[in-house]
């Protein structure tokens, strides 16, 4: 059966601050809509925020296994407790003591001190501090590599320059001999290994790009699974290019408010820098809302099935964190992983993030993922808006799960 379509004097009545009206008016009335444009994004965006408000992993429980009991070994294992990423919370006999410690996730390594090792150094030898850690955890055991071999670095610098100085070499002569070729870092982007910096102005755009489309589909969904979608078309004056752009229009004024909301939040709160152009970064935010907008839109134009759109926008935005490239680069991914970060606004979204916020880069350097965000926005309405069109008027089409 096909619906009634408004005939020509009701047409006038509707228009596009009608289907505006009436969805502000149902978002008000839905728990819903409500929990997810406003209550859950700004929780999401406090809990993620308390996580990494530390900025780098400290205090790390380690085991250390000290086989030689000597003074440069109770040294070496003081210096691990003083560097502020490791916290020595154990003391063990045995690496197999230590093992069961990690497997009980008491401690995420174990620091074998061998024994000689004292004895080792005086003679002139270069004995082996000995990490196991588990490398399944690779943030975890970065940072514990690292604090350890600066540790047994520092520790073999002063024992190898004493050694020299006790030969006759001055203070000057032995820093030389130790090092006599130096690497000259330079860390152009977060230098200090900022966890904050690096994970936080990528993590909420994850979380946010699900909130967006979960909204669109069920505020688009709703209207067949509840078959009021002939109201809906009637509010527009019986033009369904006004119906979506009316129905949309109030979460895309929503979320963008919280977009620049967690700007404000990573900028002025967590004093995440901002080297680039703030005007194109909220430019590639509301382009970003109105791409993950459209492609909600999609998936309910694909069947006016609410539940299947559901799973599909599921599938779409739960595993984009893995293909934005923010923990493994895009370039490195297998050609068919490559396509499919492609066609994730996410991936070109991260990508104008880390330009203008992280590396100042030039505006213009931004457009290609701009322009990459606008085809999402505005090439897809061409094909579900006149699917959404025969829904509209087909009442066979309603009240579908």
């Amino acid at each position: 059966m096909t619906a009634p379509v408004p005939n020509a004097t009701a047409a006038p009545r509707g228009g596009l601050w009608t289907v505006v009206a009436r969805e502000l008016h149902m978002i008000a009335h839905s728990p819903f809509m409500m929990l997810f444009v406003f209550i859950l994004p700004l929780c999401m965006f406090a809990l993620l925020t308390a996580i990494f408000w530390q900025e780098i992993p400290r205090d790390l429980p380690v085991a250390v296994c000290d086989r030689d009991d000597s003074a440069l070994s109770r040294r070496l294992a003081r210096y691990m407790d003083a560097s502020p990423a490791l916290w020595v919370s154990n003391h063990v006999q045995d690496v197999n003591e230590g093992a069961s410690l990690i497997r009980q996730g008491k401690a995420y390594a174990i620091i074998y001190l061998p024994s000689g090792l004292e004895h080792d150094v005086l003679r002139g030898e270069a004995p082996a501090v000995t990490v196991y850690y588990n490398n399944q955890w690779l943030l975890t055991s970065g940072v514990i590599n690292r604090a350890v071999r600066d540790v047994v670095g520092y520790c073999s610098a002063g024992a190898d320059v004493r050694m020299r100085m006790a030969r006759g070499e001055s203070p000057s002569q032995a820093l030389v001999h130790y090092e006599p070729i130096k690497l000259d870092q330079h860390l152009l982007f977060n230098p200090n290994m900022n966890y904050r910096y690096f994970l936080l102005p990528a993590l909420l755009p994850v979380m946010f790009q699900i909130f967006i489309v979960v909204v669109m589909v069920r505020a688009m969904g709703g209207e067949f699974r509840y078959g009021t979608a002939g109201e809906w078309l009637a509010a527009a004056g019986g033009r369904p290019w006004l119906a979506v752009l009316g129905k949309s229009l109030p979460y895309t004024v929503a979320f963008f408010v919280l977009g620049v909301f967690m700007w404000s939040l990573l900028i002025r709160f967590c004093n995440v820098p901002l080297h680039g152009d703030l005007r194109v970064l909220l430019a590639g935010t509301a382009v970003f809302i109105m791409a993950y907008q459209s492609m909600g839109c999609l998936l309910v134009g694909l069947g006016a099935n609410l539940r299947m759109a559901n799973t599909m926008a599921g599938f779409y935005c739960g595993p984009a964190f893995a293909f934005a490239g923010i923990t493994f680069p895009v370039i490195a991914l297998p050609l068919p992983a490559q396509c499919w970060s492609n066609i994730l606004p996410l991936k070109h979204f991260i990508c104008i993030l880390m330009q203008q916020a992280m590396q100042g880069a030039p505006a213009q350097v931004s457009s290609a993922p701009l322009f990459a965000l606008m085809a999402f926005a505005f090439l897809p309405p061409a094909l579900f808006v006149p699917r959404m069109a025969r829904y509209m008027r087909d009442a066979s089409t309603w009240g579908r799960l």
